[in-house]
């Protein structure tokens, strides 16, 4: 019981963390503890490079709680560098895909790319945030085709996940205004980075055995 404790306590506080953010509750500064909880337990669990991904991407949720657009691209772009370094470089995949099979991944995520940066580019008034939301697309679009590489069902969900929730804020802050965005920009990008955070552990969903990544 103890031991099934450690494994579902992060994960449930998380998700009433989550939930609390879409309750009508007067405390903005509510949708910045999720992500908060999560890097304090890759801390606990001394996971340093989940650790400081996560905590990059608090910090972004900290801007966006502020409104400070540039300073949030800022930090969820160093998580993406921290996510593609976990992902390629510190733990490169054990299983991977094909050849041929990541060479259409690769192309499918250019090609999104391509068609995002062409809907969305065009309609960023300020030349410094445009050209911002282009470089950090390109890193965004790497974690996922990381993530992609390694078969791990959790990764996989989680980065597309992450890619759809900042797919939809980009439209909504540049395009056309989306009703209700915050529920569809926010519960796909705490469910991506909750699965980003299991498929860190584990290949299943959720358990939480033996890390398949010592730090």
């Amino acid at each position: 019981m103890k031991e099934t404790s450690k494994k579902t306590v992060p994960i449930a506080v998380f998700v009433i963390l989550a939930f609390m953010v879409f309750l009508p509750i007067p405390f903005p500064a509510r949708m910045i503890f999720p992500l908060a909880w999560l890097t304090l337990c890759s801390m606990f669990q001394k996971q340093w490079s989940l650790s400081m991904a996560l905590f990059f991407s608090f910090c972004g949720d900290v801007m966006g709680w502020k409104n400070e657009l540039i300073p949030q691209i800022g930090f969820f772009a160093l998580a993406q560098i921290t996510y593609i370094i976990i992902f390629c470089i510190l733990y490169p995949p054990k299983k991977t895909w094909s050849k041929s099979v990541r060479i259409l991944l690769l192309c499918h995520v250019t090609i999104f790319y391509g068609m995002a940066m062409a809907w969305i580019f065009p309609k960023v008034e300020d030349r410094i945030i445009a050209y911002g939301i282009a470089v950090y697309a390109v890193l965004l679009l790497g974690m996922c085709y990381s993530a992609l590489r390694h078969r791990n069902v959790c990764l996989i969900i989680g980065a597309l996940l992450f890619v759809i929730s900042d797919f939809i804020l980009g439209v909504h802050l540049f395009v056309q205004r989306i009703p209700h965005s915050s529920l569809y920009v926010m519960a796909p990008y705490y469910l991506g980075q909750l699965l980003l955070y299991v498929g860190y552990f584990s290949g299943r969903f959720i358990t939480f055995p033996r890390p398949i990544y010592n730090i």
